[in-house]
């Protein structure tokens, strides 16, 4: 009996120090510091990967303001020039048509004629401007053009009476295209 108390010890301190080998491979400081460069690497690279994505959709969604706000332009633009004809025509009418006198109200005898004036009435005539309509460029697009020349960011904000954080702001969403 003893012998068998004596291999159960000698098993025991044997197994002992295979878990302690065990145990302190894997929970050595160089295995952890492994472990999480290993972690670490992954979150870096899925970090990338995600910036790189909402990189993507944003700039997508930067091509669609783009493209509404050179529509919006284009809009205002077309409904000026829709005004200003309205406005040019309306002034071009009441310049040229004479209103309507009113009738005489009196009692005239039958055997009496009108010795009203006859009033003959024309077309009016349209006359054209001189001048070509030229187009208003939209602002963002005077900004860039003067910032394409080299001015300076509180130069442009200055001379088309805007903020510099405007210009800065438009400047920087163009920044690709300077």
């Amino acid at each position: 009996m003893t012998g068998f108390v004596i291999f159960l010890l000698i098993a025991n301190l044997a197994a002992m120090a295979v878990h302690w080998i065990v145990l302190r491979s894997r929970f050595s400081e160089k295995k952890i510091l492994a472990d999480l460069r290993e972690e670490v690497d992954r979150l870096v690279t899925d970090l990338g990967r995600e910036a790189d994505r909402d990189v993507a959709l944003l700039e997508g969604r930067i091509r669609l303001l783009r493209e509404v706000i050179a529509e919006t332009d284009s809009r205002i633009l077309l409904g000026k020039r829709e005004d200003e004809k309205r406005e040019r025509t309306a002034k071009v009418e009441t310049t040229l048509v004479a209103p309507t006198p009113a009738p005489a109200q009196r009692n005239k005898n039958p055997g009496e004629k009108d010795n009203e004036p006859i009033m003959v009435y024309t077309k009016p005539m349209i006359v054209r401007s001189e001048r070509p309509i030229e187009p208003l460029i939209p602002t963002h697009e005077r900004v860039l053009d003067m910032a394409k020349k080299g001015i300076s960011a509180d130069m442009i904000a200055s001379t088309l009476a805007l903020s510099q954080g405007e210009v800065e702001l438009i400047i920087d969403m163009n920044s690709s295209s300077l």
